[in-house]
């Protein structure tokens, strides 16, 4: 009776051993097909679920108790706000940064808007690199497209190149503001902690700041220090990593490619007709630059400009500028920075291309050419299919703010919005915090969109795919 009783618990033992191994075997197919189907998902969405992951992150942190000066719980839509705006590196804000914010959540602020402006997909690429871990073809390709490179094989150098000048432009330029808030503001160890903290933002084109009342930087407009070093910054910033790069290794015009001599021109022309149309526009007006000496005038139209087409910073009062200055200041914000920087917009090289399409075309020529360059007319499409789409983006979302808004703010001032949330420039005009909530959730998909690029959010709902058929051509009529 024993021998038998024994040898039926045996056979129950070897049984749930047979189980627990089929269980574990299952996990493990489960485990592989959702890589298989995680590997399936194209890079355009992962680039734009990095980003997401980063948001609901810093939405977290946020709203946590310790990251307020009041220790209470934040308004969960608000920190979402927030942490959107610091992750795409826009700068609307619905909070007073300065002074609702402890220095739990100042530093939590900034950490969003370091890796929203360096790129979680440039940050795994350094990781694997440190813990010397080979990436395969798939990693490459998907870091190339969210640094908007063409080869593959340079992944790893232009990651190493972004974080190696990305730090070494906040060091330098956040000791020398950090210095002159000690010595020149008495402003003692805070001093230092605001100068790197506003270096950091300035150069990731984030445009939040500590100064308190949504006022950013009015009270410094005549301080040529501070107004040089964060119009270096922003600059710098602006220009992508690409350019500074090329900039550095080859010091000669002749030598430059394409791509940086297109970015360094258009900033140029950019950047000095910015301030000519401000400074003509704005210095009768007494509540912007009117009560200023002709240099204050220069000096914060020249910031100004630089600002306002990626950063967001300003130094006079937004809300009292001349509407044909806040549309001027809109076309500029739509063009936005260049590719592979901090900024946002459709870029100056997309700007380019489809300024140069056009001329070719009123003067019927076959090629578009710049600098004795041809460009290829898959860069053409591209270019044009990003302006419709971001144009299209535009507006949908001005007439959703139009017919959600209940406190009927002035149109200027919500066109205004959508395109500094558009090009993740972050210019406020003092609206921001009264939107409700359906509102700032227009706006948040709005700054998303502007951050991950307008192209890869809509190729992130489509599967790419090899034409296998060719159909007959056959004339429209256009135009």
């Amino acid at each position: 009776m024993h021998k038998s009783i024994a040898h039926e618990l045996t056979k129950e033992e070897a049984s749930d051993i047979e189980r627990n191994q089929l269980m574990r075997y299952q996990k493990r197919l489960h485990y592989r097909r959702l890589m298989r189907q995680i590997a399936n998902i194209n890079r355009s969405t992962l680039i734009g679920l990095s980003f997401a992951f980063l948001i609901l992150l810093g939405t977290l942190l946020l709203s946590l108790p310790i990251s307020h000066v009041n220790g209470q719980w934040a308004n969960p839509l608000d920190a979402f706000f927030t942490a959107t705006s610091a992750s795409c590196v826009t700068g609307l804000a619905v909070w007073d940064t300065g002074k609702e914010l402890s220095l739990f959540g100042q530093i939590v602020l900034i950490l969003l808007i370091q890796l929203g402006g360096i790129g979680l997909m440039t940050i795994s690429t350094l990781f694997n690199f440190g813990l010397h871990r080979r990436m395969n073809i798939r990693q490459r390709l998907l870091v190339q497209e969210s640094l908007n490179q063409d080869d593959p094989g340079e992944v790893m150098h232009i990651a190493m190149t972004v974080f190696k000048y990305t730090l070494w432009m906040e060091f330098c330029f956040g000791s020398l503001i950090a210095l002159y808030f000690y010595f020149s503001m008495n402003m003692g160890y805070q001093g230092i902690y605001w100068g790197y903290w506003h270096a950091i933002s300035a150069f990731c084109n984030a445009g939040f700041d500590l100064i308190g009342n949504f006022q950013s930087f009015t009270g410094f407009q005549g301080d040529v220090v501070l107004n040089i070093c964060f119009i270096m910054l922003i600059v710098i910033g602006g220009l992508g990593f690409t350019v500074i790069e090329d900039l550095l290794r080859k010091r000669c015009w002749k030598r430059l490619t394409l791509h940086s001599k297109i970015v360094l021109v258009v900033n140029a022309i950019l950047w000095v007709m910015g301030t000519l149309l401000i400074w003509a526009l704005e210095h009768h007006n007494a509540a912007t630059l009117g009560a200023l000496s002709t240099g204050q005038q220069c000096l914060a139209s020249l910031f100004q400009s630089v600002s306002l087409r990626t950063a967001g910073f300003n130094t006079i009062d937004l809300a009292s500028l001349n509407n044909a200055t806040l549309f001027f200041m809109m076309g500029m914000m739509f063009i936005g920075a260049s590719p592979t920087s901090t900024g946002g917009g459709v870029k100056t090289t997309t700007f380019a291309v489809l300024l140069a399409s056009t001329l070719a075309l009123l003067r019927d020529k076959k090629d578009v050419v710049l600098f004795k360059r041809r460009i290829e007319s898959s860069v053409i499409n591209k270019s044009l299919a990003i302006f419709l789409l971001a144009i299209s983006w535009v507006t949908m979302a001005v007439f959703l703010l139009l017919v959600l808004d209940d406190k009927n703010h002035p149109f200027q001032f919500i066109l205004f919005e959508v395109f500094s949330a558009m090009g993740t420039v972050g210019m406020g005009i003092g609206i921001t915090p009264e939107w409700n909530s359906w509102c700032k959730l227009v706006l948040i998909m709005t700054m998303y969109i502007g951050r991950i690029g307008i192209l890869t959010f809509g190729m992130s709902f489509f599967n790419k795919k090899v034409d296998k058929l060719r159909y007959p051509t056959e004339n429209v009529m256009i135009g």
